[in-house]
């Protein structure tokens, strides 16, 4: 069989073109092996793919070869996922009698894919429904399921499913060496106190009996996540899910990654006299003594420095808590289908409609309103009528008090939003003279968020002041059409398609844009880049949703930011840690995926069901923009370390300006 009738047999390749796969037959090399031949090794990191024309391949591992795995025979292909996946062959294969072959260069494989989309979802549907890529996901997801359908569990029931994912964001999970960056991302998503908590009573409804919980118990915080937590007593916290699957999801492979983390702390530093000394400075705090002892400890410099980063002020207690706590963890998951989403968004909503109707007339047939889903600042800053008259001060402020801040900005006004946090905070009267002035333009915060974890800024645009907001929105005019501004704190996974939903509700024909601001990790790219979707994938369905009607440009965003923008289509996973290397890579080849983020298919598919149903205009314009905060494919080189004011805050504010020109134009 020759090379063209080879690709002309063998799927995918019989879906190119046929000149295609005339031009490729001429790029195959051919390669004959004799009885025996090795023809791929394990653990080489050779790419090249290839076909089979006339013999059979056995797969064997090096360290048993003599017994075989599997078989390839004539009009099959092999070795495509080491190009695919970026990865060192995993078994070896060796010629069965006399072998003719086909060898085509991991580039030129690549670039297949690249450039004929056909070819890359044949390709896909084979990886992941004969080759079961997404075999340890789906189990994991599976087991995730079935213990919540259990509801009373322990930690130790999920762990091993966990380890079988090997999440891309904790590379050292098989090592012996403490993996200090994959901590520093789980310990800040999870509640205070985690070394110490024994059992996590997991609801999507309080029972009556703790209703009012913060007059009954002490709030506990999560510095990463807007958890509702409360510790009844010692030992035990009590936690309110924002969905149905998404929150509970993150939060319990955190807890995992957490458990196999601090199992190799508990190895590497059990002796008696270590237990001793961490007792000693536990009961009698004492800074110096407690470096110097952290230099005892069996530890490399790295993972030193990563613990005292992680708890700088009682590495002593926390350590002692991890030596003789074990993992025990107890966890009973309370979800009533929905009550908890329904409740909380439907009285979060109220206060929304109240709130607005304090702002702009709801009933006014010319309202416009337009939605951006942000962080609590970046528009609020943009938009201040304080922070246009204040720069100077603020900036001369910040050359007295933070010098480390006077260099590295394209925008001058990004340093005025960085520092301005610091100056109200230190300046007495400026936090309140702040409130004052934009509560006399027109800016309205409302911070109840009825245990949504969802504060909103609503704006009424004809009282904008265009002479004293951010300089580069390029506001020439007063706004005369009535205008509503509804800023929304971000949302988090499923939670997001109850949230607009209510808000469309609400609404209605009056919505005339729908934004979406937010951070995600990059499968392309730099930390601080920026991400313009073209539509999301999400990933427990692979269901597509395209972002129609945008008017942001990768130009717009360029000269905004003075970073690369890439343009493609965005993941929406259920969990940050369901995902390992090969996924990513399969989504960032196969689908063309230029990163991931937890709410985008949310909020689109809410928007398609809205306006098929009549709720909203068919023509609501949708902009979805992210900033790339970390890049899970190489974690050791992001994962611990916080993007730094001149590396994050131009491409947040190159969005937030985008979007609101738009808005305003």
């Amino acid at each position: 069989m020759n090379a063209s009738q080879l690709l002309e047999r063998v799927i995918p390749f019989q879906f190119l073109p046929a000149a295609r796969r005339e031009s490729l037959a001429a790029e195959l090399v051919e390669r004959r092996h004799a009885h025996r031949e090795l023809i791929l090794r394990q653990g080489d990191d050779s790419r090249d793919l290839v076909l089979l024309a006339e013999g059979r391949v056995a797969f064997f591992s090096d360290s048993e070869p003599e017994v075989t795995l599997a078989w390839a025979t004539a009009g099959q292909y092999f070795g495509e996922q080491a190009a695919l996946f970026e990865r060192p062959r995993r078994l070896s294969a060796r010629a069965e009698g006399e072998v003719l072959c086909y060898r085509l260069s991991g580039e030129a494989f690549l670039a297949l894919v690249a450039e004929d989309v056909a070819f890359a979802q044949a390709l896909g549907s084979a990886l992941r429904d004969k080759h079961g890529i997404f075999a340890s996901y789906q189990h994991l997801y599976a087991r995730i399921l079935a213990l919540l359908d259990q509801r009373a569990f322990l930690l130790s029931e999920l762990v091993d499913a966990y380890r079988r994912v090997r999440p891309a964001l904790h590379p050292l999970l098989d090592s012996d060496s403490i993996d200090t960056g994959a901590l520093a991302y789980a310990v800040p998503r999870l509640p205070e106190g985690v070394t110490e908590t024994c059992f996590y009573y997991l609801c999507s409804a309080l029972p009556e009996i703790y209703t009012s919980p913060e007059t009954k118990f002490d709030a506990v915080e999560t510095k990463a996540r807007r958890r509702a937590t409360w510790r009844p007593l010692e030992g035990k916290l009590i936690g309110l899910l924002r969905d149905g699957i998404t929150d509970v999801t993150d939060m319990l492979t955190c807890l995992c990654l957490y458990a196999v983390e601090a199992q190799k702390i508990r190895h590497r530093l059990r002796s008696s006299n270590a237990f001793r000394e961490l007792k000693r400075l536990t009961d009698h705090p004492d800074p110096e003594a407690a470096a110097r002892f952290l230099l005892t400890l069996p530890l490399s410099p790295p993972e030193r420095e990563g613990l005292l980063a992680l708890w700088p002020d009682d590495y002593p207690r926390k350590l002692r808590n991890i030596l003789v706590h074990h993992e025990d963890v107890g966890i009973e998951c309370d979800l009533v289908a929905q009550d908890y989403n329904a409740s909380a968004s439907e009285l979060w909503v109220s206060e929304v409609r109240q709130a607005a109707a304090q702002v702009v007339d709801l009933d006014d047939p010319d309202l416009e309103v337009h939605i951006i889903s942000s962080n609590t600042h970046s528009v609020a800053n943009c938009l201040s009528p304080y922070l246009g008259r204040e720069s100077e001060a603020i900036e001369a402020w910040g050359k007295r008090h933070r010098p480390d801040l006077d260099e590295g900005w394209q925008h001058a006004r990004d340093r005025i939003y960085v520092l301005a946090r610091s100056y109200e905070a230190e300046v007495p009267g400026a936090r309140e003279a702040r409130i004052e002035a934009e509560r006399a333009a027109g800016h309205h915060r409302l911070t109840q968020t009825a245990f949504t974890g969802i504060a909103v800024d609503l704006f009424d645009a004809r009282r904008i002041d265009p002479s004293l907001c951010d300089p580069a929105l390029g506001l020439s005019h007063v706004v005369e059409r009535p205008t509503l501004i509804a800023n929304v704190d971000y949302a988090f996974g499923q939670q997001a398609e109850e949230i607009l939903a209510n808000l469309l509700y609400l609404f209605r024909h009056r919505v005339r844009s729908v934004n979406v601001l937010g951070k995600a990790g990059g499968l392309t790219g730099e930390r601080g880049d920026i991400l313009l979707p073209d539509a999301t994938l999400l990933q427990t369905n692979d269901e597509r949703y395209a972002v129609e009607g945008s008017d942001l440009s990768p130009s717009l965003l360029e000269e905004l930011s003075g970073r690369a923008v890439h343009a493609g289509p965005v993941l929406t996973v259920a969990g940050t840690l369901l995902q390992d290397r090969t996924l990513l890579h399969f989504y960032r080849r196969i689908h063309r995926c230029v990163g991931l983020e937890m709410e985008g298919s949310f909020f689109l598919r809410q928007l398609r069901r809205a306006a098929d149903t009549g709720v909203t205009r068919p023509d609501v314009v949708r902009r979805f923009a992210y900033y790339v905060s970390d890049l899970p494919l190489h974690p050791h080189d992001n994962l611990s370390a916080a993007l730094a004011p001149q590396e994050g805050v131009p491409p947040l504010y190159a969005i937030t300006r985008a979007i609101l020109r738009r808005l305003f134009a």
